[in-house]
């Protein structure tokens, strides 16, 4: 039977003192690091052989604590246990490591974790290991445990295996996507009907890997089938994974990672001059122009990936030579701005993708999320003062800089370590202070608990 909301709002709500569960993979030094700075005690768990991240990497001390003597803070604020029988929830500790054999061990935990009050920061590592399945059973039938997020939406982000991705649900939110192509697997790999003259890209499950997508780029149809065959025959892909692939047009321009942070508190305040304002220019209720607002745009950040980042820093009579496909293994994150004119069109696509989720999976998203786009350009239709172009004559065709989604993580995106501890510029500008996410999440759940309000940010 599926957890429903209203069972973990009530739980949130009867605690006392709730305390961040952090999965010890992903993003987990931001969101540890954002609890520290809000005086939140929290607890990661991790595996052995990730645990030396936690160990060496100890994040203690009081909100605005100097540390000078390092060891004699983690001696005081920090506890390692293998069993969370041993957290104590009257303790002195600030910060519990919980080391377990495998991530989804903590499912064996639940009582005691509603003991300690937990309310669960969901990342792509908490769908993957603690998931189960393509559908995230555990989560959605079995973690009995308060989620800070969105615990139906999380499945969406398994592209292929659902009918309602987030493929779906930008479809029915209208915005930008990569056109995708129907094919048909064979025993040595994919055809297609009939050939298509455009350069193209295989997503597709790894044959080894189980977690991680083979990426195979290509100059048109024939040139893919015939790479699919090659790695077909190298091991890399199998029917199975082919089945479940996707084919799509490639969008050319940069990559941007947008973390966005939907506060369901906000959405019920009141925001002054500027909710009637935003409602009066957008044909908006003041309800929601509201939701529009508490969907807070914090960071940029984009993805630099093994082995191609390497691969694409050679001469380009190299690079023809090389063989094999290129691996797109996300190995680091840099932060990144934008031209300020496109901001309009990413908060337009942004509020969209929200509302279609609070429309057909209600209560939508909550709390962070991650709209992860290529930025084209592209002939766009309606005039061009609509773009903020006031030099196109009228009738005239208009180009523009475009935002295609390409992928959207409804939890803790995994680049914003890139703004731990020092913030990033958009967030640091509203909340006039460094902000990560680790930070806004935190900064929610204070908020909530002091206003005894937890039921409104959990699912």
């Amino acid at each position: 039977m599926v957890i429903e909301r209203e069972e973990m709002q009530e739980v949130a709500q009867g605690f006392k003192e709730p305390i961040p569960l952090i999965i010890g993979t992903h993003s987990a030094l931001d969101a540890r690091s954002g609890a520290r700075n809000y005086g939140l005690r929290s607890i990661v768990y991790t595996t052995r052989e990730r645990a030396r991240i936690y160990l060496q990497n100890p994040i203690v001390g009081g909100a605005d604590e100097v540390i000078e003597d390092l060891p004699v803070v983690v001696r005081r604020d920090m506890v390692c246990v293998e069993d969370p029988a041993d957290i104590k929830k009257d303790g002195e500790w600030k910060y519990a490591l919980l080391i377990l054999d495998r991530y989804d061990d903590i499912l064996k935990y639940v009582d005691d974790l509603l003991e300690l009050e937990c309310i669960q920061i969901p990342n792509r590592a908490f769908s993957v290991y603690v998931g189960g399945d393509a559908l995230c059973s555990n989560i959605e039938k079995r973690f009995a445990v308060p989620i800070l997020g969105s615990r139906k939406l999380l499945k969406i982000e398994n592209r292929g295996e659902l009918e309602r991705d987030y493929y779906w649900f930008a479809e029915k939110a209208g915005i930008p996507y990569p056109k995708s192509y129907e094919y048909t697997v064979t025993s040595t790999g994919i055809r297609f009907k009939e050939p298509i003259d455009e350069p193209l890209l295989l997503k597709a499950r790894h044959a080894h890997r189980r977690f991680e997508r083979e990426f195979i780029f290509a100059a048109d149809s024939h040139d893919l089938e015939e790479k699919v065959e090659r790695e077909m025959e190298a091991g890399n892909l199998d029917i199975e994974g082919l089945k479940e692939g996707r084919v799509e047009q490639i969008v050319l321009g940069p990559h941007a990672n947008f973390n966005f942070f939907f506060s369901p508190l906000n959405a019920k305040e009141g925001w002054g001059d500027v909710d009637e304002m935003y409602a009066k220019l957008y044909n908006k209720t003041l309800e929601e122009a509201r939701v529009h607002l508490a969907n807070e745009f914090l960071s940029i950040d984009e993805r630099r990936e093994t082995i191609l980042d390497g691969l694409r820093r050679l001469p380009i009579d190299v690079q023809e030579k090389i063989k094999g496909a290129p691996s797109f293994e996300v190995t680091c994150h840099l932060a990144m701005s934008l031209r300020e004119s496109l901001l309009k069109d990413v908060h337009r696509y942004a509020d969209a993708f929200l509302l279609a989720t609070r429309r057909y999976e209600p209560p939508g998203i909550i709390g962070a999320w991650c709209l992860q786009t290529i930025i084209t350009w592209a002939k766009v239709p309606g005039p061009g003062v609509e773009y903020g172009l006031y030099d196109v004559p009228e009738g005239a065709a208009t180009y523009m800089h475009e935002v295609v989604t390409q992928d959207v993580a409804l939890r803790h995106g995994g680049g914003t370590n890139v703004h731990m501890g020092v913030g990033s510029q958009y967030a640091n500008a509203k909340y006039n202070r460094p902000l990560s996410m680790g930070d806004r999440i935190a900064l929610e759940l204070r908020r909530a608990w002091k206003r005894r309000a937890l039921g409104e940010i959990v699912t």
